[in-house]
């Protein structure tokens, strides 16, 4: 259970610390698993040279992997957040403000749902407290991030969020390529 891309594959949870001063030079291995920190250290010197400690370092990390495996996309979305006011993951209240011709200010206020997509982006709903009533527009908001958290899958790797884009943009390059061509050959 590991990261697609062969380069971050190999190198998940790992770096490089050369420090001259110090006389450091190491393989890290660093994982975070549910709040905990897991860290350790394989110095050149001590495992008999920079390729033989990196392999040390691959092997305690891979079995560190199967000892705590990465949390699912759905409990990495479920977990409260420090800035959640609702008590309910995903789902918050907030105001639109717009002014009238005669510079009076009002207010909509609307409940709004958020969870992920399956490319690492977000989908929302939102529903307007003025038109279902605050209480109506709340049960809303909780059952369509319900409905969102229910089609997601897979594993959560931070390390996947900058490549999951740059694939999609890579297949739209070629896409376009290929339709330019078509253009062309007609």
């Amino acid at each position: 259970m590991r990261p697609n891309n062969t380069k971050t594959k190999a190198m998940y949870g790992i770096s490089r610390i050369d420090d001259p001063v110090h006389r450091t030079h190491a393989w890290r291995v660093s994982l975070c698993r549910r709040g905990k920190r897991l860290v350790k250290n394989f110095p050149d010197k001590k495992h008999g040279g920079k390729t033989k400690a990196l392999k040390l370092a691959k092997e305690y990390r891979d079995k560190l992997l199967v000892q705590f495996p990465p949390l699912s996309r759905k409990e990495f979305s479920a977990a409260p957040r420090r800035n959640n006011k609702t008590g309910i993951t995903g789902v918050y209240t907030y105001a639109k403000r717009f002014e009238l011709r005669d510079g009076t200010v009002k207010e909509s206020w609307y409940w709004e749902a958020n969870w992920p997509t399956e490319r690492g982006e977000s989908a929302h709903e939102s529903f307007s407290v003025n038109e279902y009533g605050e209480e109506v527009a709340r049960q809303m908001a909780i059952r369509a991030r319900e409905r969102g958290m229910r089609a997601l899958k897979g594993v959560f790797w931070a390390s996947e969020r900058g490549e999951t884009a740059s694939k999609t943009d890579n297949q739209a390059q070629k896409t376009k390529r290929r339709s330019n061509r078509s253009r062309h050959v007609a």
